[in-house]
């Protein structure tokens, strides 16, 4: 018996490490860093700071200074805008109030045109440096820019799609003259150095990473494991740049031939990042016709519904539902969060739609949790009999286990019981931790606006901690005691230890989590009142334990008055049967 609480401790205590070491023992792929580039692109090695590789993209000098040109399309959820210098998107702005407190202030696009069209050093031919294209707005989703050298017509248009965030780019190249050429788009991203913290072991800083994927794998790295070495990956399916929910990647359209595209991120000591999408080389030759190439790119927040509709909307795979990480249980978060979605659409508040969920959880294990709490009640009766076993087999452990557990068996007892609870919760916990650690629709709902501005980051005023842990010593105090001695301590260690770790844990956790918790335990803690005053089948078996206790009782201390009785208390007719067997017969007096 000692030993299965044992065990069943371990086991907890392990299901707590998931959750407490999940980023530790999980953490977010990072890039190799490499000794060097693929393809014939030309070595990335790594030194010094002055010896650093710069971008494989090259330029026919500086274009004449121009002014810029600006097209804006305007959408309920953001605004786009495009620029003639590049012929590229220079603004994609969030409207959402709620960024404007993130660093970002909405602003996805950083302070360089992304989508800016190049060809590499080794290119037969090149554009000049920010070249000034001409632009045309084609409609309310759709602009479009030309520009014609001496040896290429290039056209680029653009096709917001709003509902998905999207933005779709197809490029048409007409050659003039004959020449080898590999297509390159370049992306950028700011990441202030100074402002990388702000993170926990258990909440990630909201900062922007260099990302890719490849090979079905998500590949991060930080900022300055790209300023120290400039990544490489080939046959990428996405790359750009990724916040913990928000998003700026961009997909290449595959094609059957020259489909493979190779990704190049660079940063300085400033906290610029560039990447180049770099196509595999083909040869261009007058009167070929068209050369056309398409890339779909997704800036706006990590929202799980829009990062699922995007590859329909792109019209193939892009991969980009594969930024949100739901972890192990990635099946019951879904739920989870459709739920959340549910929920929210009804009442309009994420931190009411977090109670409600916690009353639905509560409900769908109500029955689990019910019986968990009769079989406790059961074996808190059952106290009596236990310290009578525990005495009678102090010599024989085996036997102890077998006796103890058989008196279990019949009374509708389980000593695993206790922690039913627990592992019901853990999945859940899990999940809902994954779920406001990555999933755009939450990042900056607040729940109560001065103390609980953002439901995926710790309560800066300590007060959903601080209640939390109140609340579950108090609900420990409602649950019944376990009767054996072993069992009691470790019981003990769970009752206390619990609100401490969780308390603990809650100063750092994500506001939204800690709210769960906090509704669940006071829930358990309704349950437990109604349980030990009101449930009628474990009130029955209660008093069919105590009367059997009682039966059992009198009937022993009948036993020990009759024997006494039998020991001490002599009968008449066997006082006068042994007088006669021990007396003597006196001798009569003869005469003499």
């Amino acid at each position: 018996m000692q030993d299965q609480g044992k065990r069943l401790i371990i086991a907890v205590a392990l299901a707590l490490g998931v959750l407490l070491l999940w980023q530790k023992l999980f953490p977010t792929k990072e890039e190799p860093k490499p000794a060097g580039a693929g393809s014939g692109s030309g070595a990335l090695v790594v030194g010094s700071s002055a010896n650093k590789p710069t971008s494989l993209v090259g330029y026919d000098g500086d274009a004449p200074t121009a002014q810029a040109q600006i097209i804006t399309l305007k959408f309920p959820d953001f605004a786009a805008e495009f620029t003639n210098i590049d012929g590229a998107l220079s603004s994609w702005h969030l409207s959402d109030a709620r960024y404007v407190g993130d660093m970002t202030k909405g602003q996805l696009v950083a302070d360089q045109p992304d989508l800016a069209l190049g060809f590499t050093k080794s290119s037969t031919f090149k554009l000049p440096k920010h070249a000034v294209w001409t632009g045309t707005q084609l409609d309310d989703h759709r602009v479009q820019y030309k520009l014609s050298t001496d040896a290429l017509d290039i056209t680029k248009t653009f096709e917001v799609v709003p509902d998905s965030y999207l933005v779709r780019l197809t490029v048409g190249i007409t050659a003039k003259q004959a020449g080898k050429q590999r297509l390159a788009l370049s992306t950028y991203q700011f990441q202030d150095p100074k402002n990388v913290g702000g993170g926990s072991s258990r909440i990630a800083p909201r900062v922007w990473n260099s990302s890719t994927m490849r090979d079905g794998a998500v590949v991060q790295s930080e900022l300055k494991d790209v300023q120290e070495h400039p990544r490489f990956e080939p046959n990428v399916t996405w790359s750009g740049f990724e916040h913990p929910f928000l998003l700026v990647v961009f997909s290449p359209k595959p094609v059957q031939t020259g489909s493979v595209v190779e990704k190049h991120s660079y940063a300085d000591d400033a906290g610029h990042m560039r990447t180049d999408l770099i196509y595999q080389e083909i040869e261009l030759k007058p009167g070929a016709g068209e050369f056309t190439r398409e890339i779909v790119g997704y800036l706006g927040p990590k929202n799980y519904d829009d990062l699922n509709h995007a590859d329909s909307a792109a019209g193939y795979s892009t991969g980009f539902n594969a930024t949100i990480d739901l972890g192990w249980f990635g099946f019951l978060g879904k739920r989870l969060l459709w739920l959340l979605l549910k929920f929210q659409g009804v009442v309009g508040n994420w931190g009411v739609a977090i109670i409600l969920l916690t009353v639905v959880v509560k409900l769908a294990t109500l029955y689990w949790m019910t019986k968990s709490m009769r079989s406790m009640k059961a074996m808190a009766v059952l106290g009596p009999q236990i310290k009578e076993l525990n005495v009678k087999y102090k010599e024989d452990k085996q036997r102890l286990q077998v006796e103890t557990m058989a008196l279990y068996k019949a009374n509708g007892a389980n000593p695993l019981s206790g922690c039913a609870p627990m592992f019901l919760q853990m999945p859940i916990w899990i999940s809902l931790y994954k779920m406001l650690g990555s999933v755009g629709e939450l990042y900056r709902q607040p729940f109560i606006p001065g103390w609980i501005d953002d439901l995926t980051s710790a309560d800066h005023l300590y007060i959903l901690p601080v209640v939390l842990v109140v609340t579950m010593f108090a609900q420990a105090r409602l649950t019944p005691q376990n009767p054996d001695p072993a069992q009691r301590t470790q019981q003990k260690i769970m009752q206390y230890g619990m609100p401490l770790l969780f308390g603990g844990m809650a100063f750092v956790f994500p506001a939204g989590l800690t709210l769960y918790i906090f509704t669940n335990t006071c829930l358990s803690a309704l349950h437990s009142i109604y349980m030990n005053k009101f449930d009628k089948k474990s009130l029955e078996l209660t008093a069919k334990i105590q009367a059997a206790q009682a039966a059992a009782a009198s009937a022993k201390t009948g036993a020990v008055v009759a024997k006494a009785k039998n020991a001490n208390v002599a009968s008449p007719d066997d006082d006068k049967d042994d007088g006669a067997a021990t007396r003597q017969p006196k001798k009569k007096k003869g005469r003499r």
